[in-house]
């Protein structure tokens, strides 16, 4: 896990910011998410404000990402994020297809109803990160 990059912490979790907000109902399931993803990269007040601002391009933030395990922890986190509810909405699903179908790679992502285990391996993912 080692070749992903702090500038790819925050480009995943820009995104992930993005797909809480893609359906217009930002909970706080998806917050809670969020707030724990910055916390493991112990991301400061003012880059979480920085990321809250900005605007998420598909192919720059695809583009951005220096690996292919930036990007499947992209996808994990975007599948975690729209999950947090319970609930996978359209808008996200559609939102999540295009990153799939534009990252390429050897991106495997499970079914729907088995997106509840990408939260557990993302903060476990994360959690290695700090070793």
């Amino acid at each position: 896990m080692s070749d992903i990059t702090r500038d790819d912490l925050k480009t995943i979790l820009m995104f992930g910011l993005h797909i809480s907000k893609v359906d217009n109902n930002f909970d706080v399931w998806e917050k809670k998410i969020l707030k724990r993803f910055a916390d493991a990269i112990k991301m400061s007040e003012g880059e979480r404000e920085a990321i809250a601002g900005e605007k998420v391009s598909l192919s720059k933030g695809l583009d951005a990402l220096s690996s292919d395990t930036a990007r499947n922890l992209l996808i994990k986190t975007l599948c975690a994020v729209s999950y947090a509810d319970g609930v996978t909405r359209p808008e996200e699903v559609d939102f999540i297809e295009k990153v799939f179908a534009r990252a390429g790679g050897t991106i495997m992502v499970l079914p729907r109803d088995e997106w509840g285990i990408y939260e557990k391996e993302l903060f476990e993912e994360l959690a290695s990160l700090q070793r």
